[in-house]
């Protein structure tokens, strides 16, 4: 058995490793690179400058279930926030991306591409400070309209666009 160590002793390097590693000064730390005071979130209701009515409430549900969690925060109420989220998703289009010509006079169209224009503010209610302002942050997705449904492109065009926010509201600090 030349070349295996005994299981006492991989044991024993094992729990010498995770002594050492305890033992170590340093740690992880939430919070997305915000400023430490900012520990809470609000995100109020979205604006809609979008003749889709139902897209607002389909990226404010979105930020309320990803945006706390990704930053590091954790949701309150808008009285007692740290940071207030502000926003109005100022456009909405669904265009055909990729098609060939069919029949004389028609075009098949092949896929659609979905686009969703959002503007934003991340502010520090105690300073009045804006921490992360983007007058025009977008998401795609993209679906093929004789199987998928737009919704599909709509989801995709959503997470991209929470993504977006998300990186953009980290690489503030």
């Amino acid at each position: 058995m030349s070349g295996y160590f005994p299981a006492s002793v991989r044991l024993a390097a094992v729990l010498t490793l995770t002594v050492l590693a305890g033992a170590c000064n340093y740690g992880l730390q939430g919070g997305g690179g915000f400023p430490a005071e900012i520990r809470t979130i609000y995100i109020a209701p979205l604006g809609n400058q979008t003749v889709q009515f139902d897209v607002g409430d389909q990226v404010f549900s979105a930020l309320l279930e990803q945006l706390p969690r990704a930053l590091g925060l954790s949701p309150a109420g808008q009285t007692s926030a740290d940071a207030v989220v502000r926003g109005t998703v100022t456009r909405y289009e669904d265009a055909a991306q990729n098609y060939r010509p069919g029949e004389p006079g028609s075009v098949n169209v092949l896929q659609h591409q979905v686009q969703i224009t959002l503007s934003i503010q991340i502010i520090d209610v105690r300073r009045s400070e804006i921490l992360y302002e983007q007058a025009s942050v977008s998401g795609r997705g993209v679906y093929q309209p004789d199987s998928q449904d737009e919704q599909i492109a709509r989801t995709e065009a959503i997470n991209v666009l929470i993504q977006q926010i998300i990186n953009g509201a980290q690489s503030q600090w």
